[in-house]
């Protein structure tokens, strides 16, 4: 079972890694004033593909372990251990947050790339990171309508039958839509932070008041 996992961990991070590394050089290509192209992201995605694959393997095996570790904790603690958990995974994240841009910009290994993803955030980061959560908020409150409209077409009973045959569908489409189109706009936000945290310049297509709302030096 777990050589399944893992297997699953390292292939799912692996695709999603290696096309966020192409819209990061879209969006870097981008803010330097330059015209990005899929094939131009795409090259500079496979040109880092031994970091990609490296990366990858990091990310799947923290992964897995995090899982297990999260479900001991949950029998062991129960809501505390789910809580313990959850922050066990901010943290994760939080360090993690700019590896991607590393790697697409140095071309380091999954270590280094760690480290730096890491100083950056210590030299420009808050108490938050305001961009990503408020990109979280705005796709919650698109996606209301659907946890709401659902739940009651199958409270009608019978009634709603022929609608929830078009409604389930059309509600999976559009979870799936705004999540492909919301996970893209925080890669790309996180490019333009990354920018912004190593230069200490804004893009000029980003707001400077929205970034600098979102890092403060500590």
């Amino acid at each position: 079972v777990y050589v399944v996992a893992f297997l699953f961990y390292f292939v799912t991070s692996f695709i999603a890694i290696f096309f966020n590394a192409a819209l990061v050089s879209c969006a870097l290509e981008a803010f330097a004033g330059r015209t990005p192209t899929v094939g131009g992201g795409l090259s500079a995605a496979l040109r880092r593909l031994p970091q990609i694959l490296a990366w990858s393997l990091v990310a799947a095996t923290v992964g897995l372990a995090l899982n297990i570790v999260q479900s001991l904790l949950r029998e062991k603690l129960g809501f505390l251990g789910s809580l313990l958990g959850g922050l066990m995974d901010l943290a994760w994240a939080v360090v993690t947050y700019f590896v991607v841009p590393v790697l697409v910009v140095d071309g380091v290994g999954p270590i280094a790339a760690v480290k730096r993803s890491s100083a950056i955030l210590k030299r420009t980061w808050g108490e938050s990171i305001g961009g990503a959560g408020g990109l979280g908020v705005v796709s919650f409150l698109l996606m209301l309508p659907v946890f709401v409209l659902v739940p009651l077409a199958f409270l009608a009973g019978d009634a709603a039958g022929p609608l929830l045959l078009v409604l389930v569908p059309l509600a999976v489409l559009y979870i799936l839509v705004l999540s492909i189109v919301f996970s893209a706009l925080n890669t790309i936000f996180r490019a333009g932070t990354y920018v912004y945290a190593t230069t200490g310049q804004a893009p000029t297509s980003m707001n400077p008041a929205l970034l600098q709302a979102t890092f403060h030096p500590k």
